[in-house]
């Protein structure tokens, strides 16, 4: 079935997603926002807008949203980090995220023994746990590892993965809300985080000085310009040479553009301090970003093939979740750290980066991004290790 709006429609796609993120923003001055918080309502009018057949499910606007309107938030998310505050804080989350990924490779182990999900039960397994440790190009990488070449099977894998995600991404935002979690788990962070009418992100004066902002969009370009450039030329130097591991760095583009953002954030500190509006319009990005995975998630297409392939997702991720938290209990762990930890391993570094941000913890957004960042790079060993081990 058809969407109401077409998916080579830019211009109406642009304008319900730019709608939403204005929603979203709005939303954080109300008590329902407070509560869910303008992330969770953005999400979920993204994909009531799509399984309603309002917008579609995938489109080319989608994929520059992903491919540039998060890279170019990263830097704007980063261009105020402080390494004399940051180095600290990777410390404990370091910690964080190995319990994470070993949540994560705790509940495919658990999910594979109880779901079945037919003779490639095994390889999607370890995909989908490759996904859950470092994001989507992890997917795609391990399941070309595994040599899965059914078009209709990565179908219904990448709808359960994106529909898990989706929901997944919605209780990590709620459970900092939570008073009966955070008896469980008390966290200075949360704690410490006073609400600001209109949301964590207008803790800005609310001038519009657009030297400021086309100042910042130029450095975050720059950043992301030399960051994928960097990942490139590293990879074309490693095929050239027949060095496998240097040819994967053309995929990890992200960790140059973080690196060469906080290059400018440190080096130029006294500078961008009397600048103002990089945070805010990161957020947009983030918000526009979030309106568009919601809108991925395609509910009905897990009626089919897909259905036993949720329920594996969904027990993997319970297990995840399980881990982590006794983890943070027995550890005392701070929730927020926890959290977001989980968030990079589970769904990557600009889940966790725009969480940080958009719920008010600042400090973490760039160990967050870090992490995440190292997901990615360790996530398809995993895999495949994975795979081999439940095909025995």
């Amino acid at each position: 079935m058809t969407s109401l709006i077409s998916a080579d429609n830019v211009y109406a796609l642009l304008t319900v997603f730019l709608g939403l993120a204005a929603f979203g923003f709005w939303s954080e001055r109300t008590k329902l926002g407070q509560a869910l918080s303008g992330v969770i309502l953005v999400i979920l009018a993204g994909l009531l807008l799509a399984n309603f057949r309002v917008i579609p499910f995938a489109a080319p606007f989608y994929d520059l949203v992903w491919g540039y309107a998060v890279s170019l938030a990263i830097p704007l998310l980063l261009f105020r980090a402080d390494f004399k505050k940051i180095l600290p804080e990777i410390g404990p989350m370091a910690l964080s995220f190995v319990i994470a990924s070993i949540g994560t490779i705790a509940g495919v182990l658990v999910g594979a023994s109880v779901i079945d999900m037919g003779p490639e039960g095994a390889n999607i397994a370890a995909t989908l746990g490759a996904s859950w440790i470092g994001g989507s190009m992890n997917f795609a990488a391990t399941s070309q590892a595994l040599g899965m070449n059914d078009g209709a099977l990565l179908s219904a894998m990448a709808a359960a993965d994106n529909v898990g995600a989706t929901l997944f991404l919605m209780l990590l935002v709620l459970l900092p809300a939570s008073k009966t979690v955070l008896r469980f788990l008390p966290s200075k962070i949360v704690q410490a985080h006073v609400h600001i009418e209109g949301g964590a992100v207008e803790t800005e004066t609310p001038s519009l000085n657009m030297f400021h902002i086309a100042g910042f969009l130029s450095l975050s370009a720059l950043c992301c310009f030399l960051g994928y450039g960097t990942a490139r030329l590293i990879g074309m130097y490693g095929a050239d040479m027949g060095l496998d591991w240097l040819a994967d760095f053309s995929r990890y583009g992200v960790l140059f553009v973080t690196i060469y953002a906080l290059l400018v954030a440190n080096f130029f500190s006294a500078r961008l301090s009397s600048m103002q509006g990089d945070f805010s319009l990161g957020m947009l990005f983030m918000y526009v970003f979030f309106g568009v995975m919601g809108a991925g998630a395609d509910v009905m297409a897990l009626l089919g093939q897909a259905l036993p392939i949720f329920a594996f997702t969904g027990i993997m991720a319970s297990v995840h979740l399980l881990v982590v938290l006794s983890a943070a209990k027995l550890f005392r762990i701070d929730l927020a750290e926890m959290v977001l930890a989980s968030n990079a391993v589970a769904l990557g570094p600009a889940t966790a980066a725009a969480q940080a941000a958009g719920q008010g913890w600042r400090s973490l957004v760039t160990p967050a991004v870090m992490l995440g960042v190292l997901g990615y790079s360790i996530a398809n060993f995993i895999g495949v290790a994975m795979a081999g081990w439940l095909a025995q």
